[in-house]
């Protein structure tokens, strides 16, 4: 049976987000780095180009409702996703992965919406469409969340995105949640988080891990409440 979780100010669903997106209402921004489409092994999908075309279809129109939306679709399979407002990068100097020139140290970042209005700085950084990560700050996860996820996104680079495409007390979305990462930045933030997640194992590890994240004793934010399970309506 389907489940929902509440973690502070997230909300977590266990569920096939192209059935629980419609039952959603508007978010300030979706926030997600979805399936590659590049036959990595995950859990409960099957990462095919051709899965990520019908995935694109069916959570575009809720991407397309929020105010913003920023959306790392690797590069391989880049020009499968509708022509965003504006492509960033996301980039780094470790030299642990590699594409097809050789060694890559860059991703796209696709963003469609409105961004944050003003110049300059934006909660304290620079507003920029370029994310640079010194030394390790992307260096892939280890230890016990590697062995179970098979492509995490570094802690650093969501709480990034999450400070700059949104403002404290926001509603931030991640239709494609996996092990939490986005929900972790919002709890250290101060915003209200919604993720999906279709594997229960994935499931389980963000709700482990953001309630961890508001456990924090440099958390600005209200201590989070007892997870709750309810049957999904």
């Amino acid at each position: 049976m389907s489940r929902i979780e509440r973690i502070g100010d997230a909300t977590l669903y266990l569920g096939d987000c192209l059935e629980i997106l419609p039952t959603l209402g508007k978010v300030d921004a979706v926030v997600t780095d979805p399936p590659y489409g590049l036959n990595f092994d995950y859990l409960s999908y099957e990462d095919t180009p051709e899965n990520l075309d019908v995935l694109i279809d069916g959570f575009f129109p809720y991407v397309l409702s929020a105010r913003r939306a920023i959306i790392t679709p690797g590069v391989t399979n880049i020009h499968r996703y509708p022509t965003p407002k504006w492509i960033g990068a996301w980039t780094w100097e470790t030299t642990s992965t590699y594409g097809f020139l050789g060694i890559n140290q860059w991703q796209p970042v696709l963003f469609y919406g409105e961004d944050l209005p003003g110049f300059g700085n934006v909660n304290g950084i620079i507003k920029s469409d370029r994310f640079h990560f010194a030394g390790g700050g992307v260096i892939p996860a280890h230890g016990d969340l590697a062995k179970t996820h098979c492509c995490p996104k570094p802690p650093g680079v969501m709480l990034r995105f999450v400070q700059r495409f949104s403002l404290e007390g926001e509603t931030i979305l991640d239709p494609f949640m996996g092990s939490g990462t986005t929900g972790v930045a919002c709890a250290k933030l101060g915003r209200k988080f919604i993720g999906v997640e279709i594997e229960e194992r994935y499931f389980d590890i963000a709700c482990k891990r953001i309630e961890e994240a508001y456990k924090q004793p440099d958390m600005f934010i209200e201590p989070p409440a007892k997870p709750k399970q309810e049957a999904m309506l």
